[in-house]
């Protein structure tokens, strides 16, 4: 027990150096592996559970079926003594023994044949030859034929040993296989003598060995074969001795073991593998000949293998239940722990809007919650440190006060109404609070100056967002908050500045801002002049839609989401600057007006 559990501790280690990074499987392959081999175990113990005791009683069986079947044979020779003696001790069979009356002779004992169903009854005299013999022909109706043949048993032992006067602890009466015409039979021979106590002939009864199989292997239960005292088979309940299919002999294995009592082997018979037990057949104390008890063998190893693939398809069932149940609940503990990963890779990539969801009372639960309020807070101060630099910004000109900061929402409002993820929103929000930064490197002179700049003065100002991308290159910002810094004056005719870039080039972000940075600029009053109505500024910028210089996309949005940002400008004081009291005020007809 020791060394399997060391094993499967070595096993688990294994596992677990070999499966793949994720937490799940770090917790589900060791457990996996700790199934099966559980799974495994169970088999083999269940199987040898199951086979052990069939193989336990298989040789309890067999032992049991010898046991009967030499009992079967001892019966067998007492039903033969009572019929001899019988037989020989009925009124008239010594005197017509003795006259060798043949017809008298079967007159007297053929009822008595009859009424103990035996199957050869001869009666021989002094010389050892047939005086009368029969034989059961009929079972059913009990008729008995006369024996064919020469009828000379002078050479029989057990007939000679009757005749002989000889006698042993058993008695006067003997027994042996004899060969008939017809096939095999057990005899046994017992003596008749006169009122004188005079040998006057020899009573013969006996059984076929095919009657006698049959019964020893219904009694037995196994299949039964006889055989001489040389190993030789005589009879077997397989087939006829002769029948050249069977190899049922046993000379050499009787040369090797010094005799076949208990001895055990496995022999293929009909293409099936049987256990065979071999015995001494002994009778009144003397060894007459062999015989062997079998069973086939192969339904151990056929429930065996039943059993193992029972067993093997249960605990394979059980296995993919236990596993599946196993990974259901490696996903609920590590799913919260997946979002949180995946949270946090974004927040590492820039997005700040990111959050896990994850809630419950557990230390994972804990743990996601506190990393959204820290998510929060982080984007929030983010947030709040590039407004306090846009304001910074824009309070170098009173007249674009809070110019940044509205071109950062509506780009938001206008972005959520294109249906953009919640990212991309934030990347708007940012872009748009920093389009301006690069105004920083503009000189006052040029930036505020109230009247019409020079070509040298409008080529400084237009260098602006190329300043500002200079300065937000080295802060860590997602590239589309640079692609609105840069490209918030590029137009999609190739007409904008700084680099000229025209259709595809131009990102979605750099769009929205552009068209959020032209409809603050015409709705703004400025030193030079008032700030356009909303229908003038429409106007303006479906001219722009139309010359290709402005995203059609963007500047259909704008119109969707201006009842809205009309709200928003009433309500946040953040937002409100030199902006027209039209906008602040509009209603949904004034956005069906416009649109």
């Amino acid at each position: 027990m020791k060394n399997l559990v060391r094993i499967a501790g070595r096993l688990l280690s294994a596992a677990a150096l070999f499966v793949p990074s994720h937490v799940r499987w770090k917790i589900v392959a060791p457990y996996i592996v700790l199934t099966l081999l559980v799974a495994a175990a169970g088999t083999f113990i269940a199987t040898q559970f199951v086979t052990g005791p069939l193989e336990e009683r298989f040789d309890n069986q067999l032992a049991e079926a010898a046991r009967v079947a030499s009992d079967s044979i001892v019966r067998k020779e007492r039903e033969h003594l009572e019929s001899v003696r019988s037989i020989a001790f009925t009124v008239g069979v010594p005197e017509r023994t003795a006259a060798r009356d043949a017809a008298g002779l079967r007159e007297l004992i053929e009822p008595l044949a009859a009424n103990s169903r035996i199957e050869y009854v001869e009666v021989l005299g002094l010389d050892g030859r047939r005086i009368v013999g029969i034989h059961l022909e009929d079972a059913p109706t009990l008729f008995y034929a006369p024996l064919t043949g020469t009828g000379d048993y002078s050479d029989m032992e057990a007939v000679r040993r009757v005749l002989g006067g000889e006698s042993d602890t058993q008695g006067d009466k003997f027994a042996q296989f004899v060969e008939l015409p017809d096939g095999e039979a057990f005899y046994t021979a017992g003596p008749i003598f006169d009122e004188n106590g005079g040998l006057t002939g020899v009573v013969v009864v006996g059984t076929s060995l095919d009657a006698l199989l049959a019964a020893m292997k219904f009694e037995a239960l196994a299949d039964v074969t006889l055989y001489d005292t040389e190993g030789s088979p005589l009879a077997s309940t397989f087939a006829r001795a002769e029948d050249k299919d069977v190899d049922l002999d046993t000379t050499n294995l009787l040369d090797e073991t010094s005799g076949l009592a208990g001895v055990r082997e496995v022999r293929s018979i009909f293409n099936r593998d049987f256990d065979l037990l071999y015995g001494e057949l002994r009778v009144r104390g003397e060894t007459v000949g062999l015989f062997s008890t079998a069973l086939p063998s192969s339904f151990i190893a056929s429930a065996g293998a039943t059993t193992r693939w029972a067993m093997t398809v249960m605990f394979a069932v059980a296995t993919v239940g236990v596993i599946a149940i196993g990974l259901l609940i490696a996903r609920g503990v590590t799913e919260p722990l997946l979002r949180l990963v995946r949270t946090a890779h974004a927040v590492t990539e820039g997005d700040l809007t990111a959050r896990s969801g994850v809630t419950g009372r557990d230390e994972v639960g804990e743990l996601a919650h506190s990393f959204d309020v820290m998510t929060e807070r982080l984007a929030s101060q983010h947030l709040a440190t590039i407004r306090a630099l846009t304001t910074a910004i824009d309070a170098r000109d009173p007249y674009t006060a809070g110019h940044s900061v509205r071109v950062g929402q509506l780009s938001v409002e206008i972005g959520r109404e294109l249906e953009l993820p919640t990212r991309d929103l934030q990347y708007l929000e940012i872009g748009g609070y920093l389009h301006d930064v690069g105004k920083i490197g503009i000189r006052d002179n040029v930036l505020l100056k109230p009247g019409q700049l020079t070509d040298e003065e409008r080529a400084m100002i237009e260098e602006h967002p190329r300043i500002g991308l200079e300065i937000v290159q080295h802060v860590d910002l997602a590239q589309s908050v640079k692609d609105l810094v840069i490209g918030h004056h590029e137009r999609l005719d190739g007409t904008g500045y700084p680099y000229g870039l025209d259709g595809e080039a131009i990102s979605i972000f750099a769009r929205i801002g552009a068209v959020a940075d032209v409809f603050d600029a015409l709705t703004t009053d400025r030193p030079y002049r008032r700030g356009f109505t909303i229908e003038e500024s429409m106007s303006i910028l479906k001219k722009e839609v139309a010359a290709r210089h402005l995203d059609e996309r963007a500047v259909t949005g704008l119109v969707r989401v201006l009842p809205t940002w009309g709200r928003r400008l009433r309500a946040e004081p953040q937002l409100k600057g030199f902006v027209m009291r039209d906008l602040q005020e509009m209603t949904e007809d004034d956005k069906r007006a416009v649109g």
